[in-house]
């Protein structure tokens, strides 16, 4: 199954569990200052052969090889639809159903991965696309956390934010407001260790309080980077910043951050919106030291 990408660093493994495939759209629109021009540069790697650009909405599940320990997702895509881009619902409940056990004990005895074996659910930003499954509606039409024995971990300046009358959307009024009440919401507030090797590290300026996840593990670090960068081309255009960065510059300052020392540290990089197949990779160093995307 397409959900069952998966990369292992040290005693961690990380899967990729796709969402949906967006319908194409006009580069010019997610950017609107980078010309025609500048974009041809890097259309043959970047953009579909007729010159749009696919996105693509996924999260990331973590977990310990040995099957010991918290499951951990990251993000939950745009969940059950319908929306504007791409098909009518969402499947990251089916992709992470399809994940199988790691260890015959390991899902307590079942056979799948099911959203009541999630522990920690981690926001890496309150945009509707990364939200979309927190919450789920029960028969009688009330908002249950889909994820109902796990912890969610936000950023407390997103939550400060969106919590605004002025910059409030209905997808965090259905996915993030509630969880206050639910009595499941973590505030988190600079950097945070969830888990042994693997911390929340805060990167600001896609929105107020956009948050990466770490995974260092026997000497291996990864990386998932949320919305740092939405397209191919912004791994050498570090400054291309698409309309929904809350901060140009503050986005601009934590992707640069990451992205080099991704490649001087040889970290592997999850992706939150690169090509399925192409989503996980590490930055080399090409010609004149520009950084190059190396899928794994």
């Amino acid at each position: 199954a397409m959900s069952a990408t998966q990369y292992t660093i040290g005693a961690y493994e990380i899967f990729v569990i796709d969402d949906h495939i967006g319908d194409p759209r006009d580069p010019a629109e997610v950017f609107p200052k980078v010309s025609e021009k500048r974009w041809a540069r890097h259309a043959d790697y970047a953009l579909e052969p007729d010159g749009t650009w696919v996105a693509q909405w996924r999260g990331h599940l973590i977990r310990r090889v040995d099957g010991v320990g918290d499951n951990i997702l990251v993000d939950t895509g745009m969940g059950p639809g319908p929306y504007d881009y791409g098909p009518s619902t969402g499947a990251l409940l089916t992709n992470l159903s399809n994940i199988k056990p790691a260890t015959e004990s390991y899902f307590g005895g079942g056979a799948q991965m099911t959203p009541d074996l999630v522990d920690h659910v981690v926001t890496t930003h309150c945009h509707g696309d990364h939200i979309g499954w927190n919450t789920t509606l029960d028969r009688e039409g009330d908002r249950v956390p889909t994820f109902q024995s796990a912890t969610y971990h936000v950023a407390q300046a997103d939550w400060d934010h969106y919590s605004q009358e002025a910059n409030s959307n209905p997808q965090f009024d259905d996915q993030v407001r509630p969880l206050d009440t639910m009595g499941n919401l973590h505030l988190v507030t600079g950097d945070y260790e969830l888990a042994d090797g693997i911390t929340i590290l805060p990167t600001n300026g896609h929105t107020p309080g956009h948050q990466c996840v770490m995974v260092q593990s026997e000497g291996e670090v990864g990386v998932l980077t949320g919305d740092l960068f939405h397209n191919l081309a912004q791994i050498v255009e570090q400054d291309w910043c698409p309309v929904f960065d809350w901060r140009t510059d503050l986005s601009t300052a934590s992707r640069r951050w990451i992205l080099w020392r991704a490649m001087a540290e040889q970290w592997v990089v999850f992706s939150g919106h690169f090509p399925t197949g192409k989503s996980i990779g590490r930055i080399e160093r090409g010609q004149n030291n520009r950084p190059e995307w190396r899928p794994v």
